[in-house]
């Protein structure tokens, strides 16, 4: 998950020295916190932006500038764009955010804000550790995160979908060693600094690459495999089983927005919901029929004869053309055939499954049937939550806020909760 797809750009004018600064932003009974940090980097101020709430980790800023008397930067999003600007008192700062429309550039919101000194010692710092290892002949960069009063328990964030590196994961990578866990995270293949492509190779294949890294992880932490946990969302999620049922000594996991199916079933889904209203109740279904000729045909499951003629029984039809048909050339992805349900029942360890009701992407009952899996499987400690007005990638779905996406505030809490269960043990 990365920053929201924000581009961050901050402007100040002055040589600083490293300081850090937090800020609050409060609409209603809506508040999340921020951090801004200065640091000096090539004889050059620059900033970054940081909020749990916002799952973001020193969000690098760009064009750095500030002068006595004012602290101004900008965030851009696709459709806002964040304007800050903050005066100099004593040693904070004292401000105010406007949100514009990107589309029309009106000003659609503003809120007070403030920014004061975090002071936070180096010695209370979580030590950051960048390693790299090999996994089927491929070279892969990782963070392992040292907790300062470490408890000799690990958690490794398992890759996801896309081309999304580790960055995505920071944010949480923090916040589980501040509770004294060990973390390691790390860039999939092809994406930041990791060699390979991730595009044509299986879920199978991309499991192999985080078993490599749990082994890796294990042997250059000390921690046992059975004091160490997984936890993976979407994508990741739905390889947290598969992974656990290959490793019985690992310790726990924790599965995100899992889909109860293939993650076909689950693109077709948020296709389903994405475009029902342009087809209508009338020519949804038979509109759903034809997309997933186009699907299993990437997934290698038919032909591209088959799929003209599934295409060719409704090409006449006024809303086919809102349906996208492949090319015979298009790159195969089997990853979509594949599904982590039967894995749940192969488990021996203990699971949370999560899942948010406002979830667009993975279907509505998937925590129901992953739940009947899982009371078949060996597994004596489990726990299925699902989140109210919680999206896919657990962002709180607040119409009263609507500028910002935020975690649901009680994400991360049930998610505590429940490792001290697995602590306890």
């Amino acid at each position: 998950m990365r920053f929201f797809g924000f581009l961050v750009i901050a402007c100040f004018t002055a040589t600083l020295q490293a300081q850090s600064f937090k800020g609050s932003i409060d609409s209603g009974k809506t508040t999340f916190n921020y951090q801004i940090k200065l640091a000096q980097i090539e004889s050059q101020t620059r900033a970054f932006f940081s909020s749990l709430a916002m799952n973001a980790y020193e969000i690098p800023c760009q064009n750095t500038t500030f002068d006595k008397d004012s602290l101004k930067f900008y965030v851009i999003s696709d459709y806002y764009t964040y304007k800050y600007i903050f005066l100099p008192q004593n040693r904070k700062f004292n401000g105010h955010l406007k949100i514009y429309s990107n589309e029309t550039e009106q000003l659609l919101n503003s809120f007070e804000t403030e920014l004061i000194p975090d002071n936070i010692a180096e010695t209370d710092l979580i030590e950051q550790q960048e390693l790299t290892f090999v996994s089927n002949n491929l070279k892969l960069h990782g963070t392992l995160w040292k907790p300062k009063v470490p408890m000799n328990k690990g958690l490794l964030f398992v890759t996801s979908s896309q081309g999304n590196d580790r960055s995505g994961t920071n944010a949480e990578a923090q916040y589980f060693a501040d509770l004294g866990y060990t973390v390691f995270n790390y860039d999939k293949r092809g994406t930041g600094k990791s060699e390979g492509d991730w595009q044509s190779e299986t879920i199978e294949e991309l499991s192999s690459d985080d078993i490599n890294a749990l082994e890796f992880f294990s042997t250059i932490s000390a921690i046992p495999l059975s004091n160490i946990g997984i936890k993976g969302s979407s994508q990741g999620g739905i390889k947290i089983p598969y992974i656990l049922s290959k490793i019985p000594d690992l310790g726990f996991g924790i599965s995100i927005s899992c889909p109860s199916g293939s993650l076909m079933e689950s693109d077709l889904n948020y296709w389903k919901n994405l475009n029902f209203d342009q087809f209508g109740e009338a020519n949804i279904d038979q509109a759903l029929i034809v997309q997933k000729a186009g699907y299993d045909y990437i997934a290698g499951n038919i032909n591209y004869d088959s799929l003209l003629e599934i295409k060719n029984e409704s090409s006449k039809e006024d809303w086919f053309r809102h349906i996208w048909i492949p090319e015979k050339d298009v790159q195969r992805d089997y990853k979509l055939n594949f599904s982590g349900l039967p894995y749940f029942e192969k488990i021996n360890q203990p699971v949370m499954v999560i899942q948010g009701l406002s979830d667009e992407i993975i279907p509505m009952n998937s925590y129901k049937t992953i739940e009947k899996a899982i009371i078949k499987s060996n597994s004596n400690n489990y726990k299925v939550i699902t989140l109210k007005n919680t999206s896919h990638s657990m962002m709180y779905v607040n119409n009263e806020f609507p500028y910002f996406q935020l975690l649901t505030p009680d994400y991360l809490l049930v998610i505590t909760e429940w490792l001290k269960t697995i602590e306890a043990r």
